[in-house]
């Protein structure tokens, strides 16, 4: 009975530690190390130098020193790439899913920003091995934006995760970042320049922007700036201008200046460009 129980728990035990192997090969499998692969042991001994476990000979010194060297070309290489495509990566994280001998695939997760829009991006990145040649493709793509009050970037982000294109975002987010700082930058100018005239109800990141005769109750224009994106990346500003005026004013324009006003601002937009028409517009109010 004795000698039943001992295979019992013998047979328990070896079970127990092959799933312990089984777990941690998956673990092995399922999660990628991002380490430098320095030849001959460079790596190691450079972290027992680090730690105070070793001391640093003359080629030691050397591995510090082409360490320290190499992370700085690092840093300087990722200031340079935000300088040029204004994209800010703040974290990212990559998980193999499956690796086998001529196939891999790994999830990336992506978080940053470009001027004041955050994003989120999480792909799944396939290798498949053919012959001599590697087939990398992007087999699933989700974006996280807060771009709600953006409908037409919204439907773009849409339409590039049923794509799959993520180079198309990027380029894409920096070009709608750089209109949207465009049409900021202007919008508190204005405000700055003209504040008992200018007001901005939804901030001046928003699309509106509002002028009121401080002399005429009732009388007030609005200047609707949108940005307008397509599925295929191509962005196109589009300045409106409204009015708003009392029934006896309208009335009294004989020559329909006021009804005529939003596509007389057109051909300004043609003529001037939007600041100038747009301070041409506020200055007629404002006297």
């Amino acid at each position: 009975m004795k000698k039943n129980l001992e295979n019992v728990y013998e047979a328990q035990f070896k079970a127990l530690q092959e799933e312990i192997a089984a777990l941690q090969g998956q673990q092995d499998n399922n999660e990628r190390e991002i380490a430098m692969d320095l030849a001959g042991g460079r790596m190691q001994d450079a972290l027992l130098i680090m730690t105070g476990h070793q001391e640093m000979g003359k080629s030691q010194r050397d591995i510090t020193a082409h360490l320290k060297t190499e992370i700085m070309e690092m840093e300087e290489d990722l200031i340079r790439q935000t300088k040029i495509n204004g994209i800010v990566l703040v974290n990212c994280c990559v998980k193999t899913v499956e690796k086998g001998n001529k196939k891999m695939v790994q999830q990336h997760r992506l978080t940053g920003h470009c001027s004041f829009l955050d994003f989120q991006v999480e792909f799944e990145l396939t290798d498949v091995q053919e012959d001599t040649t590697l087939v990398r493709t992007i087999t699933d793509l989700n974006i996280v934006m807060d771009s709600t009050e953006f409908k037409d970037f919204s439907n773009f982000v849409s339409g590039v995760e049923d794509k799959r294109d993520l180079l198309l975002f990027f380029r894409t987010l920096r070009r709608f970042s750089d209109r949207c700082e465009d049409r900021r930058r202007t919008f508190q100018h204005f405000q700055e320049k003209y504040p008992c005239v200018v007001s901005l109800p939804g901030g001046c990141r928003a699309e509106v922007m509002q002028i009121k005769s401080p002399k005429l109750a009732g009388c007030a224009l609005t200047i609707y700036w949108s940005i307008e994106v397509t599925n295929e990346g191509d962005i196109t500003p589009k300045i409106d201008l409204l009015t708003k005026m009392p029934e006896k004013v309208l009335e009294m324009d004989s020559r329909k200046v006021i009804e005529n006003a939003p596509d007389s601002f057109q051909s300004l937009l043609r003529i001037l460009g939007a600041e100038a028409s747009i301070d041409t517009v506020i200055q007629s109010v404002a006297v």
